[in-house]
């Protein structure tokens, strides 16, 4: 495995070599013995991973509502979804 092909797996598979499939998490362990490149990007993921997973922010619910309406330069509604099954106006 070159250090291109371990980014790519990183990118598709994440910092935890226990999620990746056998034989390509065996390929990126030795890699790391051999590679300082792959151990940053190991780090870089994993930080990366953990800051998002700690984060408590949340988009303000009508978010997805100005988006569109800014989109489609619909005028702002009062209205926005919400999980009792409340559906937004449809667009089209």
């Amino acid at each position: 495995m070159t250090d291109e092909e371990f980014r790519d797996r990183l990118d598709r598979y994440g910092g935890d070599l226990a999620l990746w499939p056998a034989d390509t998490a065996r390929d990126a362990r030795r890699l790391l013995l051999r590679s300082v490149k792959a151990q940053a990007m190991l780090d870089e993921m994993v930080a990366m991973e953990l800051a998002l997973g700690q984060s408590e922010d949340r988009p303000p619910p009508d978010l997805a509502d100005r988006i569109f309406a800014a989109a489609f330069r619909l005028p702002p509604t009062d209205r926005t979804f919400d999980e009792d099954g409340d559906q937004p106006p449809r667009l089209m």
